[in-house]
């Protein structure tokens, strides 16, 4: 059995505090969010040509080997995503082993997934959460990692409605 550092309980106990935590509008909210969760900006990512409205950091957390990146459109705080057990190469044994330790911690908070698809080698799912979706990949190509993270649905409709247009 592989080992997950950091185990998924911990992780997940990450998540269940970020969508306890008031959801932050402003930049000064960001900062309050991040200082209440242990999350350390890192660097601003470039502005994508195909994303001119959307802005990204990375940034880093407290847990070992857990870094993420947070989004924002048009000035409002979207979501933010975890890499967790992430390794070179393709169908990683610490990302199949954390993808479904990870789902067993979060449905004991949050119930079953609202949807889940995805082959079985690369499966994902999601969890609806007031309001916000909590959604989670398992990623086995190129590089392996299990990618969760909540974002608010109803700016994350609008940020993906801007560029359907």
């Amino acid at each position: 059995m592989t080992s997950l550092v950091p185990p998924a309980e911990v992780v997940a106990d990450l998540l269940v505090r970020m969508c306890r935590e008031p959801w932050p509008t402003t930049e000064q909210d960001r900062w309050d969010y991040f200082a209440v969760l242990g999350l350390y900006d890192q660097e601003h990512l470039p502005v994508r040509d195909d994303d001119p409205d959307g802005t990204s950091l990375r940034f880093a957390t407290s847990l070992p080997g857990v870094d993420g990146i947070c989004s924002a459109f048009r000035g409002e705080f979207l979501g933010l995503s975890l890499f967790c057990w992430a390794e070179q190469g393709n169908n990683g044994p610490r990302a199949r082993a954390g993808y479904p330790a990870l789902r067993d911690q979060l449905n004991q908070s949050f119930g079953t997934p609202a949807e889940e698809w995805g082959p079985t080698a690369e499966p994902a799912c999601c969890w609806v959460v007031g309001p916000l979706t909590i959604e989670m990949y398992c990623f086995q190509r190129h590089h392996s990692s299990v990618m969760v993270g909540p974002s608010h649905t109803t700016r994350s409709a609008a940020n993906d409605a801007a560029y359907r247009l």
